[in-house]
């Protein structure tokens, strides 16, 4: 809602705004491309350090066929996937691709406190769990070839996920509690939704010249419901003071956005100019209501602080116009340039934060009750505005959130390729990056985040073209390097007074490393792939307080984390996987494949805070074990991923007060195992 990511991720070459929209959609794909260092000519909007680029699976005139795949698994897990092409005309086709998948949750429910009047009905024990999965998704595409010079594609698709939301989860159990359980009050629910068309249109003005024209539109909503505190502090009363009940709702949200773009480019081969020009502009459309529910002890004890963050109207417009050209000075040696501006701008109208610190009226049927599911933190009220709320509770507090922000920047590339040989290419390159500044709450702006990214490297083909060898050397030089935390302002008395997520700008940061890729085909039926990383990152002056721990306006908690390493950036990493075919006497084959993540310790915040804010190093290994039949029209699988069963963190929150913290994380997938069976067809 607030805050832009670092890297980009597209579809079919149509930016999509809402990441959560995008990932599900990684079944039948024609290609995943992974672009890194600033993408900032040719891709632009927040392709500061990198972009991924997904590419759909396009229907073809040649001929009927299709695939399907069925899983199952532990954790009760159940998939399925499938993709025809039909061919209707020499000159018409269309594809239908489908995708569902659920599991049990993860996260096991712990039994209840019992005494001092706390009632066990208000914790979860039975139901749907956290961390479960189920979500579905059908595309349907079209591809026409309605002259020599003119194709048309086009795909609509949908998506619904009505699994539950991941938790935090307790770094260090109780004793007697297993690290998968939570103590909850709470109860997981997620309903939400995406579908969308994009379009694609190529026009061969000349035999040398293209124009495409690509546009999209998306909506993705829903809303959510999540234990925020997932019982980190067990209740010894109904009136345990510190907020130890914390949930999380999304009420509702709709986030709409559209694009246009255009390019104008070379065709063909045996040119001494590629060249590309372009323009493009996208338009955002967000809407939500997001509510807080702090209480005393548990879900039924007494009211603590709540707030409802209602956003009717955030608009966010990005305009662009870029310019690449590759001009192949010798049939060796290639020097590419590129330019883009972009201008955004972001806007909230009639945003307001409705703050709840009291209860004065504990018999009435808005601010005090708890709320049921998709009502937020009262007994009823759903779609009603701030305005609407404060009629009904007089003497609360609200704060205006109208705010408009408007960024602008010309980015660029140079690049030189040269062919040493023809196994072995060298390059060097410079390229900028820009991420806009952001709206945020109580009508402040967050300054823009750029990059200048400096690279040089190798490609290496050996073994007869068997084996290629990727390196790199980068340093990036970031200004107004921007960070997010959740921050929360208290009473004298220690009581919430405020709560909401905010962005700041650090100085600079800087990030340097050695990168290493390797493919070979070792023999007929042995291939071997590694990568590795090495990386040192630094944060440059930002004076800051965690507010995981303290609170946002207490002054004597402020920091300069000025030298301090960035989150999940660890100094090493490295992924080694190796697979075997063994020919079998009937002419089948099975081939089994480990591979291997290795991780050397990572921070989980720029706060650097200690053994509780780091991800330990670690190794995280997956088999697959796969039979090929003679006729090879299907194949069985088996596998495990996470053999080791590693507790990996992806972020670490703290409850409770600094001196005595409960430090939560969210984790990646504990050890799961399967089998899955494609057939073609």
């Amino acid at each position: 809602e607030v805050a832009d990511p670092e890297v980009a991720i597209y579809v079919d070459g149509i930016y999509s705004p809402r990441a959560q929209g995008a990932a599900v959609l990684m079944y039948d794909m024609d290609a995943v491309e992974v672009l890194r260092g600033p993408q900032g000519t040719l891709f632009g909007r927040n392709a500061t350090v990198g972009a991924i680029s997904l590419r759909t699976a396009r229907p073809t005139t040649d001929d009927y066929y299709g695939s399907a795949e069925l899983v199952a698994g532990s954790y009760n897990r159940l998939g399925a996937r499938f993709a025809v092409n039909m061919p209707l005309s020499d000159t018409f086709a269309i594809r239908i691709a489908g995708i569902t998948e659920r599991h049990d949750g993860y996260a096991d429910y712990q039994q209840p406190p019992a005494g001092n009047g706390i009632s066990p009905a208000a914790f979860v024990t039975t139901g749907k769990k956290y961390y479960a999965q189920d979500q579905r998704s059908l595309r349907v595409s079209a591809l026409w070839k309605a002259t020599d010079k003119l194709t048309w594609s086009v795909n609509v698709e949908g998506y619904q996920d009505t699994g539950a939301p991941v938790i935090g989860l307790m770094q260090t159990p109780r004793a007697g509690q297993k690290k998968w359980s939570t103590l909850s009050d709470t109860a997981p629910e997620s309903d939400r939704y995406s579908y969308g068309i994009r379009s694609q249109l190529d026009y061969a003005v000349t035999d040398g010249i293209g124009l495409t024209y690509i546009t999209g539109w998306q909506r993705v909503g829903g809303g959510a419901n999540s234990d925020a505190d997932a019982g980190a502090l067990p209740p010894t009363s109904a009136t345990t003071p510190g907020g130890a009940f914390n949930e999380n709702r999304t009420v509702w949200s709709r986030n709409d956005a559209y694009s246009h773009e255009v390019q104008l480019k070379s065709t063909g081969d045996d040119r001494a100019v590629d060249w590309i020009l372009g323009g493009y502009y996208s338009h955002e459309d967000n809407s939500i209501r997001f509510d807080i529910d702090q209480r005393n002890g548990y879900r039924d004890g007494t009211f603590a602080w709540a707030g409802s963050f209602i956003q009717a109207a955030r608009t966010i417009e990005s305009k662009a116009a870029f310019t690449q050209a590759v001009w192949h000075a010798t049939d060796r040696i290639r020097l590419t340039g590129g330019l883009r501006y972009t201008k955004d701008t972001k806007q909230d109208v009639g945003g307001r934060n409705v703050m709840f610190d009291g209860c004065p009226d504990p018999a009435g049927s808005f601010s005090c009750t708890y709320g049921t599911y998709g009502h937020g933190i009262f007994a009823v009220g759903r779609s009603l505005t701030a305005a609407q709320l404060l009629t009904l509770l007089p003497g609360y507090a609200i704060s205006p959130n109208d705010v408009k922000g408007s960024w602008s920047k010309l980015t660029w590339l140079a690049r030189a390729d040269a062919d040493l040989t023809d196994d072995v290419l060298v390059y060097a390159s410079v390229g900028t990056g820009f991420k806009s500044g952001n709206i945020q709450d109580g009508g402040k702006l967050t300054n823009p985040e750029t990059l200048t990214n400096y690279e040089v490297g190798s490609k290496i083909r050996f073994l007869d073209g068997r084996a290629t060898l990727n390196l790199a050397a980068y340093y990036a030089d970031f200004k107004g390097y921007q960070v997010n935390q959740a921050v929360t302002t208290r009473n004298p008395d220690g009581s919430v007074k405020s709560s909401q997520l905010v962005t700041q700008n650090a100085k600079g940061a800087t990030a340097y490393g050695f990168e290493a890729e390797l493919t070979a085909n070792l023999t007929a039926v042995d291939r071997l792939q590694f990568s590795a990383s090495l990386q040192k990152t630094e944060m440059d002056d930002l004076q800051s307080i965690d507010a995981r721990l303290y609170a946002n306006n207490d002054p004597t908690k402020l920091v300069n984390v000025k030298g301090n390493e960035l989150a999940h950036a660890p100094r090493f990493s490295g992924t080694v996987s190796y697979e075997h075919v063994f020919e079998l006497s009937n002419g089948g084959r099975i081939t089994p494949r480990l591979s291997t993540h290795i991780e050397s310790k990572s921070w989980l915040s720029y706060f650097n805070q200690g053994a509780a804010d780091q991800q330990k190093g670690y190794t995280r290994s997956d088999l697959v074990v796969r039979y090929e039949p003679p006729e090879d029209p299907w194949s069985l699988e088996g596998f495990v991923q996470n053999i080791e069963d590693k507790n990996i963190k992806s972020g670490a929150g703290a409850f409770g007060g600094p001196s005595t913290p409960v430090w939560l994380s969210v984790y990646q997938p504990p050890r799961t195992w399967g089998f899955r069976v494609r057939a073609k067809f």
